[in-house]
């Protein structure tokens, strides 16, 4: 048979649509439907009422990537979000698994949003790194316009997905957990990018004999250079989610890395206690991300150096959070030696050393140093015993662990007890950790 008369045989498989040969001509069925058999996906009858999803056939094609059906019939969601859907779907041209995110139809008809995407999957697509799941296509369908773009697909489950079949998780799980976060942001710091939707939700846990986890959905990522007025593409400025949103991101300011620290801060949260700190409808979580004290009560049971972390981690001023994933990176041996030595743990002892990575301005160093060690009878005496100031001591013990903090005012009326109360809290610092309070007694 010629060439002609044979290519004029093709026939489109009635499941996927892929063109092939019948049996008659030397085919032997259509090879994306075997190759899917082989690799254990279901291969769709179209004939099947079972199988019809609310889709129609060729609304599963999204370029050369076809969204796979569970046993049901329906698309396999992987996730799902405001701003779209995961699916599970197959590369027919290279014939494997990945995750396809269709944006939302009325976002995705918006032609500034769909620049946007563009712009932002590009940007992530240069993240590679072994804890991000990388993105890297990007296309708008068509027929009707709807963008998506293909990524990694992580086989395993969500730290979401762990938490809610097992409830709080292991203090070493979840500091191996924030850990391996911690490197992807790093990473996604150098190429200027902040994630801005991270979440348990975002946080896959891959299956394998070790842990290991993988950030996914930095399309939705914003460069940190990025003015203000491109900050989101939802109503308000607002890109996120807002149990996890920073207090920057509620008040629709702009946001860097420090952002998705706070971020990472509230899934650590809620990876130790099962259930994050602020609860309620979207505006009262938002308005408690920028207001409300953290909960501290319910952390009863957690490591104290733990929850000095948190502490760090979720401070509602960014310049008083740790400033950059490098720097969370290098107080996590810290805080995780001190668990397992059952020892207390100070915030000031977390920034130790970091000066030099801080994204802010470090405390000014005096051009002299006090002496190495100091008599406490030097110390004025005005009170040998404080009651009730635990939380002003805990303030200047804050202030003084704060390096873009120089300088701190104590103001009251006369007899309220300024000077027992600094110098009790001299007292401490004198006795326990002098070495670092240089000029402090020149007062």
């Amino acid at each position: 048979m010629d060439q002609d008369h044979r290519s004029a045989a093709l026939e489109a498989c009635p499941a996927c649509g892929t063109p092939h040969y019948p049996a008659g001509f030397g085919g032997a069925g259509c090879p994306v439907c075997l190759l899917r058999a082989a690799l254990g996906f279901e291969t769709i009858d179209e004939g099947d009422p079972a199988s019809q999803g609310s889709l129609q056939p060729e609304e599963s094609r999204f370029d050369h990537y076809e969204l796979v059906r569970d046993k049901g019939g329906a698309f396999e969601e992987l996730g799902r979000g405001a701003m779209g859907i995961t699916y599970r779907a197959f590369d027919t041209v290279l014939g494997h698994a990945v995750a396809v995110k269709v944006l939302d139809a009325q976002v995705a008809a918006n032609p500034q949003a769909r620049e946007r995407f563009l712009r932002e999957a590009r940007a992530a697509a240069q993240l590679r790194h072994p804890n991000v799941a990388s993105v890297f296509y990007y296309g708008v369908r068509p027929s009707d316009g709807q963008c998506f773009y293909a990524m990694e697909l992580v086989e395993g489950e969500s730290v979401e997905a762990r938490v809610r079949r097992e409830g709080p998780l292991a203090v070493g799980m979840t500091l191996e957990i924030v850990t391996q976060v911690a490197r992807a942001l790093a990473a996604a710091e150098i190429q200027g990018l902040v994630h801005r939707d991270l979440k348990p939700a975002n946080l896959m846990l891959a299956q394998g004999p070790e842990l290991t986890v993988k950030v996914i959905d930095f399309g939705l990522a914003k460069a940190a250079a990025d003015p203000p007025s491109e900050a989101g593409l939802t109503q308000g400025g607002f890109v996120g989610t807002p149990v996890f949103a920073s207090p920057e991101q509620c008040a629709a300011a702009s946001v860097d890395a420090r952002s998705d620290l706070y971020s990472l801060g509230i899934t650590l949260w809620e990876m130790l206690t099962g259930q994050a700190p602020f609860l309620g409808s979207s505006a009262e979580i938002m308005r408690q991300h920028r207001q409300t004290p953290l909960p501290l009560e319910r952390l009863r049971g957690i490591p104290q150096p733990a929850v000095v972390l948190l502490q760090a981690l979720l401070e509602k001023d960014p310049a008083r959070r740790l400033q950059s994933a490098t720097q969370l990176l290098q107080v996590l041996p810290a805080i995780t030696a001190a668990i397992d030595a059952r020892r207390t743990f100070r915030r000031e002892q977390l920034y130790k050393g970091l000066a030099a990575t801080s994204t802010g301005p470090a405390r000014r160093s005096p051009g002299r140093q006090g002496p190495r060690k100091v008599s406490l009878a030097r110390l004025p005496v005005t009170g040998s015993q404080v009651f009730g100031r635990e939380e002003d001591l805990a303030f200047l013990d804050d202030a003084w662990a704060n390096p873009q903090v120089n300088v701190v005012s104590v103001v009251a009326w006369g007899g309220a007890g300024k000077s027992t109360l600094v110098n009790h809290w001299l007292r401490g610092l004198a006795a326990e950790r002098y070495g670092s309070a240089e000029l402090v007694f020149g007062w």
